[in-house]
């Protein structure tokens, strides 16, 4: 594609050496990733100024640059350079046009919020694919009909993002259920992309390491919805606060509800630890769900799910018998046999996340709850003395141990947790384990029959972050691997 064709839509503030007629090959933010005929586009970012590698991105074979600062020194002979006044605006154009525009072709669901996003986004593209070829974008990596695979970021950056809805289009996808994180939309990540839908959760404290404050979080939330070009269709959450705020900026956004009067809401909730039922409400009109996903917050997320899918155009009797049948999210309340116990494994890591499910299980009587939970090194440490509080409170017996310690000492980590339970002494109800193998392995021989286990933090993940080296670990595996020794061994005797 000549320059000329990719400029012609810009407002360029100066331009050195300028040459229409340069064929360009391909555009990156990344001066390592430059070759030969592409684009490098410069921007200052939170940790160095991208406009210091203009250099090296043209002895990389850049023959075109784009900054907002002019270059500290000469470009060498042939190689163009442009001003812009939003650096990272224009990369998003110059994406859509080398990348053909994707999410212009697809119907694109963005899906933010504190928690939910991943269950929504992951059963959005496993309803949506029993009747068109859909994909789903998010904490559990990408996948389509065709494959799937692993990700860098819940919501990749922008240069990946653009390459993967290409080959997604390219694919015969026609929709993608996406998840939108907060530092995706804060670091402009899905700039330029056109979403037919936005659906927001709710908000609570989290990525407080990030983001300088609550309020600053919820800003970078509400982009989604208030950055051009805004979605053609808009859902909220009128259950949360925050929700309630974009519901009066966005009057013509749709609501949904557990608890409140909303366009779509669910009444008549029985949950328990093998699923939910609901009556879910459009209007007048009424249907019966039943699902195999267990607790309140699970109906809020399917709540949300149908009420989308009916925003987009569907007949929701279509979906009732997939809902039934879906057996749940890698990581999120995954059931693991136990011995007349239940186990499940859940990717909770913030204090309402602990709440929601905690305060479930506690309200539906099991013999005990026992918790097993770390928290991530390196990461908001204020949350910290919260989630243990919470434990505490509903747990008959927790089990402090690592998450992700990265390069934290695992022991101060448990320290500065144990700020949050009602004395310093040693309570008996409550035991420290950092090795978390060694951990898991304690609340399994600690478990009786009635009781109800949860390790959460960690969900999906199959690794560990010690220093800075990742290991192979699966809670799921290893709780799979000590129960079977343990069956093993009864069988022996």
């Amino acid at each position: 594609m000549k320059l000329q064709q990719l400029t012609k839509k810009l407002t360029l503030l100066d331009k050195w050496n300028w040459n229409p007629t340069l064929e360009i090959n391909g555009v990156t933010s990344d001066s390592r990733c430059v070759k030969p005929g592409n684009i490098f586009v410069a921007w200052v970012g939170p940790h160095t100024d991208g406009h210091l590698y203009i250099e090296e991105a043209v002895k990389r074979g850049a023959t075109v640059c784009v900054g907002e600062k002019e270059p500290s020194s000469p470009l060498l002979e042939g190689a163009v350079f442009l001003r812009v006044s939003d650096s990272r605006e224009t990369l998003a154009h110059f994406l859509n046009e080398i990348h053909g525009s994707p999410s212009k072709k697809l119907k694109l669901i963005g899906v933010t919020g504190t928690n939910g996003k991943t269950t929504i986004a992951y059963l959005m593209n496993y309803l949506l694919g029993s009747k068109i070829r859909s994909g789903y974008i998010g904490t559990l990596g990408f996948q389509t009909p065709n494959r799937f695979g692993p990700l860098s970021n819940t919501t990749p950056g922008i240069e990946e993002l653009f390459q993967l809805l290409r080959e997604m289009k390219e694919e015969g996808i026609r929709a993608v259920a996406m998840e939108v994180s907060s530092h995706a939309l804060h670091q402009r990540r899905v700039e330029g992309l056109e979403f037919e839908l936005a659906l927001f959760t709710q908000l609570t404290p989290e990525h407080l390491d990030y983001h300088p404050n609550l309020e600053e979080y919820f800003q970078s939330k509400r982009l989604l919805f208030s950055k051009p070009p805004q979605p053609k269709k808009m859902l909220i959450n009128r259950d949360s606060p925050y929700g309630k705020r974009l519901l009066a900026e966005n009057p013509k956004a749709k609501s949904f509800s557990i608890t409140d009067d909303a366009n779509y809401r669910a009444r008549d909730i029985e949950t328990s630890f093998e699923g939910s039922q609901f009556v879910f409400e459009k209007g007048k009109s009424k249907f019966k769900i039943k699902t195999q996903l267990p607790f309140i917050h699970n109906v809020s997320n399917v709540t949300s799910v149908l009420a989308a899918l009916d925003l987009l155009g569907y007949d929701l009797k279509d979906f009732i018998e997939g809902l039934r049948v879906f057996s749940g999210v890698p990581g999120r309340m995954e059931r693991v046999d136990g011995n007349g116990f239940s186990v499940f494994v859940d990717y909770a890591h913030t204090p309402d996340a602990f709440e929601n499910i905690l305060s479930e299980a506690r309200r539906l009587r099991p013999k005990r709850i026992l918790t097993l939970f770390g928290c991530g090194g390196d990461r908001d440490p204020f949350k910290r003395p919260k989630m243990t509080k919470i434990a505490y409170h509903y747990s008959d017996y927790v089990i402090l141990t690592s998450d992700n310690p990265r390069t934290e000492d695992p022991l101060e980590i448990i320290r500065q947790m144990r700020h949050g339970l009602p004395s310093d002494s040693l309570l008996p109800n409550v035991i420290e384990i950092p090795d978390r193998r060694e951990a898991i392995g304690e609340l399994l021989t600690l478990a009786e029959p009635g009781d109800a286990l949860f390790i959460l933090g960690k969900g999906h993940e199959d690794y560990q972050v010690l220093g800075t080296e990742k290991i192979h670990f699966d809670d799921r595996e290893i709780v799979t691997e000590i129960l079977s020794n343990k069956r093993r061994s009864r069988i022996a005797v």
